[in-house]
């Protein structure tokens, strides 16, 4: 995948680090000339370019990426100024940070409709995490809905699978079950549920559902 990411802050670092290492082509645009210069070997391509230019940010291959992502973390107008100007070049997909619900709110009504907030949506993960404190990783879904791996509860250990209902009392859908198995470093995801499978300490539980109902699960089990 061939993208673009405009804003080298924090956020837009990490993103445009992450994604060359998993060996995507990645141009990282900044107007700060400096991080250019830091990040150059981290990054796939690193750009200097003043993006409130429409010529400068023309003179990029819009036409040619999979995506630009426009993550510029505190300038509300430049980023407006700029997601503008790429829906005039007609940049057939773009991701756009928002940094408040008032910029949130502009961002749609321009017609934007992949946006993100990595503050809320890690906040919202991480006071998740802390409250179900067996939780492993997660994978959010949308505003409402999460996958969570949940180590099994000491409570559950020993039970029959079919003698926990996660979808009748809980709300939650059991996806798969991973497994330790002796003499494994890594656990085994198990294709073959059945109710008589018997749930063992350091099982590793994928779950799907609603935020609410995995806190009603963790509040039960405390």
């Amino acid at each position: 995948m061939k993208c673009i990411v405009i804003g080298l802050g924090h956020f837009g670092v990490a993103l445009s680090q992450r994604l060359t290492a998993l060996g995507h082509e990645v141009i990282g645009v900044d107007y700060d000339l400096s991080k250019v210069n830091q990040y150059k070997d981290t990054i796939t391509t690193t750009i200097a370019l003043d993006v409130r230019s429409e010529q400068a940010l023309g003179s990029l291959p819009l036409k040619d990426v999979d995506i630009v992502f426009v993550v510029i973390g505190k300038d509300f107008g430049t980023s407006l100024y700029v997601l503008a100007l790429l829906k005039q070049f007609a940049v057939k997909r773009i991701v756009a940070r928002a940094i408040s619900d008032v910029h949130k709110t502009i961002l749609e009504t321009m017609g934007i409709t992949e946006i993100i907030n990595p503050e809320w949506e890690y906040a919202d993960f991480f006071a998740l995490k802390v409250e179900l404190a067996t939780t492993i990783d997660s994978y959010v879904v949308d505003i409402d809905h999460v996958i969570i791996e949940w180590e099994v509860p000491a409570g559950f250990v020993g039970r029959k699978l079919g003698d926990v209902d996660f979808e009748r009392e809980f709300g939650l859908k059991l996806i798969t079950l991973k497994r330790l198995q002796e003499k494994e470093d890594k656990p085994t995801v198990l294709s073959d549920l059945t109710d008589e499978l018997i749930l063992e300490r350091r099982d590793i539980l994928v779950l799907f559902g609603l935020h609410k109902n995995f806190r009603k699960l963790g509040v039960q089990l405390q």
